[in-house]
């Protein structure tokens, strides 16, 4: 039970942070300052205004609102979209959370090596985002030859 209510605030807290990201995206757009530009380095401005903060116009906090509702979906085996999921929902999860750290350390090079600035509320999702990764992991761990033999060959 505990881990549920740590799964559930993660993924509460991973939406509300991918939609202050929205709100600010347009704040910053709009030339409006934030709270979380420290210096050159540390400041979400600079990442916010980059061209990696958004995909075809879409600002990525969408994309995280979805990916954190459906990890929790997930999680709580919410999706139906094969008739093993009761079984195989950690399996899922744990494939779902890794594209999603895939997508983190990309965003993380992005700050460091091409914006050369970090912006601290992404930082924050991105923490988050591992945190979910790390207890999806845990969900698998041990029985993952199981997970990919159920999901794949029965």
């Amino acid at each position: 039970m505990r881990v549920t209510k740590t799964f559930l605030a993660l993924v509460i807290i991973g939406i509300s942070l991918s939609s202050y990201l929205i709100y600010f995206h347009y704040e910053a757009r709009a030339g409006l300052s934030s709270w979380c530009n420290l210096n050159d380095k540390i400041n979400c401005t600079n990442t916010i205004l980059s061209s990696y903060s958004e995909i075809e116009g879409i600002p990525l906090g969408v994309f995280g609102i979805i990916w954190f509702s459906v990890s929790g979906l997930l999680y709580n085996n919410k999706l139906k979209f094969s008739k093993n999921i009761g079984v195989n929902a950690p399996f899922y999860l744990f494939i779902w959370t890794g594209i999603g750290i895939a997508s983190v350390a990309y965003l993380v090079y992005v700050e460091l090596f091409v914006v050369d600035s970090i912006c601290l509320l992404c930082t924050a999702t991105h923490i988050t985002g591992v945190s979910i990764f790390v207890l999806s992991y845990l969900s698998v761990r041990g029985n993952l030859s199981k997970y990919v033999r159920d999901a794949f060959y029965e």
